[in-house]
């Protein structure tokens, strides 16, 4: 590390295991006959080199040519991000800096047929949206024999499965997560706001340690809670109404989210059989998970677990989805695996998920007892070490 960069970054992992993660890419790639593959959202480009942006206005890509070799393209303010990196990572280099008064997609198009010539194979994540149909219209009338083929998922397909390096940031946030929660629960009085609850969740998890958030605090209350992600308004919170508490702390960004209900005084019998319902769930899949069932197969632990209890009309969603590397505006890898009914792919040692028991019902509200958990060898392990109980506030 040179004077560049010393003191103001840092790698979460080692440059090994970044170099093995460029391998595979390279390798599916290869196998796939491209030339280059455009690296466009910010998670994507976080867990192929550490740099820790992502970028909401204007392009940034990372160019990576089957040679191994990077190059960075995108909005020049951004580049002193590349400037500080590249200075670590060797492989990296500045490709093209995009002015803001240039059409970007030409820039970009003009770039890219720089670095790779005009006739070759180019991957572009078609899926992420950082190339929308009319940027795409002006890159390919920019640059039209170059080939280019949708290289979607290519990258999420490595992140899926978390190394053990991964698996110990989780954890850290999971215990982040799980600490803040039981502050932000000691603190709920009658008469509170949810923005005020929400202040010392946020206050709390940053007290801790955590980075800025993916997303959240999310805190909703009472008949609200119903609707689904829902969160503070300034609204006071009564005896008897459903409190909501969703949130992920950050650890090098990574996030283990957690929710959990609390409630002002006694709650009613509907409340207490929706949570006991929600727990359920929880706790079936807790046990009967595992590694080489099939996503529809752990998604029926859950569901059948809630059916029995006679609230599956009010489970409305999958059972649980894939979590890892967290941006705004969500910390949620959805897209790259998830538990849900009809899904053949299989589950794996190493995958991560948040497993959301959730239950809503109109004119009630919402609850769940969820858990961010890592798939093991021969079950799961909790990665966020808070009871899973309705939590009663006097």
């Amino acid at each position: 590390m040179t004077a560049l960069s010393e003191g103001l970054m840092r790698f979460p992992f080692s440059h090994g295991e970044f170099r093995s993660r460029r391998e595979l890419l390279l390798e599916e790639m290869r196998r796939r006959g491209m030339d280059a593959a455009l690296v466009s959202n910010g998670p994507n480009f976080f867990y192929l080199t550490g740099m820790p942006i992502n970028v909401s206005l204007g392009l940034f890509t990372l160019l990576l040519k089957k040679d191994g070799s990077g190059y960075w393209l995108g909005r020049r303010t951004e580049m002193s991000n590349v400037r500080v990196y590249s200075d670590v990572m060797e492989w990296s280099e500045e490709g093209a800096a995009i002015l803001d008064e240039e059409e970007p997609y030409e820039a970009l198009a003009r770039g890219v047929t720089k670095i790779i010539g005009a006739n070759a194979v180019l991957g572009v994540e078609l899926a992420t949206g950082f190339l929308p149909p009319s940027g795409l219209d002006i890159f390919r009338r920019v640059a039209p024999s170059l080939h280019v083929v949708d290289s979607s998922g290519m990258v999420e397909t490595l992140r899926a499965v978390k190394s053990t390096e991964e698996v110990e940031l989780l954890r850290q946030s999971g215990r982040m997560t799980a600490d803040t929660l039981k502050k932000g629960i000691a603190s709920i009085k009658e008469g509170m706001t949810d923005s005020a609850l929400s202040a010392v969740l946020y206050t709390e998890a940053l007290r801790l340690g955590s980075e800025s958030f993916a997303w959240g605090p999310t805190v909703t209350v009472g008949r609200r809670s119903a609707m689904a992600h829902s969160t503070f308004a300034n609204l006071p919170m009564r005896r008897g109404e459903l409190i909501n508490m969703e949130m992920a702390a950050a650890v090098s960004r990574y996030c283990a989210p957690c929710f959990r209900i609390a409630i002002i005084g006694r709650p009613s019998e509907e409340a207490r059989s929706f949570h006991d319902a929600s727990l359920a769930g929880l706790q079936a899949g807790l046990k009967g998970i595992g590694p080489g069932m099939t996503s529809h197969e752990a998604d029926r632990i859950v569901r059948e677990a809630i059916d029995r209890a006679g609230y599956l009309e009010y489970f409305t969603v999958r059972a649980a989805y894939s979590v890892g590397i967290g941006f705004g505006p969500s910390w949620d890898e959805d897209h790259i695996m998830k538990l849900r009914p009809k899904d053949r792919r299989i589950i794996k040692p190493g995958m991560v998920f948040h497993l959301v028991p959730a239950l809503y019902k109109l004119g009630v509200g919402a609850v769940c007892c969820s858990s961010s958990i890592v798939v093991t060898d021969n079950g799961v392990e909790v990665l966020t070490p808070i009871e899973p109980q309705l939590f009663v506030v006097e």
